[in-house]
């Protein structure tokens, strides 16, 4: 079963290429599949974890993410788009507050490490913000709202580092670096480039749900 995902991911990942070099206007159906993909992998990943551990419930919400961002790259409208960062950050919180229930906090390096990353993640966003042709809220909300992902995100990522799940994290937080950068160019009206980049997301979470427990 595992190496039938492994198979369909790779195929997938290809072919994001190939129609984006030769059919870019058919990228969403891509990104749909990809983000499809995820969900039953996800699905399968909380069932093999427990679906009553914090790291099982962690995977079944995040498997709703690719519903709501399919729903949203299919529809193209603004308020679904905002929906779903809001959820994926509400996912991404659940289980930084799990961590910090069990005692896990940043201390020390990591907690300066985490500052400057969220610092970094604010001003990207306002300089973002300031080259879009449209300064909209519409806009500010995108920005902001996946910023304060990308701020939650590392905290997880640090208290993980180091351990053994320290690298499926890694994984994680590169695939959401092309979240964060395909929303501006969205936001720019190049969307056929923007679906190509959120292609990445899934692409990257698949791979870390693939990883054998």
């Amino acid at each position: 079963m595992i190496w039938i995902l492994r198979i369909l991911n790779l195929i997938l990942f290809l072919l994001t290429f190939w129609f984006f070099f030769t059919n870019p206007q058919n990228l969403k159906i891509i990104f749909i599949a990809i983000a499809l993909l995820f969900f039953s992998s996800a699905i399968r990943k909380a069932i093999i974890l427990a679906l009553d551990s914090i790291r099982g419930k962690f995977w079944v919400l995040l498997s709703l993410t690719s519903i709501f961002f399919s729903i949203a790259v299919y529809s193209e409208l603004d308020a679904i788009h905002i929906f779903a960062r809001i959820y994926l950050l509400l996912c991404l919180s659940f289980m930084l507050f799990g961590l910090i229930r069990q005692g896990l906090i940043l201390k020390g390096l990591r907690l300066i490490i985490w500052l400057l990353g969220a610092l970094i993640s604010i001003v990207l966003s306002i300089l973002f913000f300031q080259i879009l042709p449209n300064k909209d809220l519409t806009s500010f909300l995108y920005l902001f709202i996946i910023a304060l992902n990308a701020v939650v995100l590392l905290a997880n990522l640090l208290i993980y580092l180091g351990s053994d799940l320290g690298m499926r994290w890694l994984l994680g937080f590169v695939g959401f670096s092309f979240l964060i950068i395909g929303d501006p160019i969205y936001l720019s009206d190049d969307h056929n480039l923007a679906y190509f980049i959120w292609c990445f997301p899934y692409l990257f979470l698949n791979l870390m749900a693939h990883i054998e427990e």
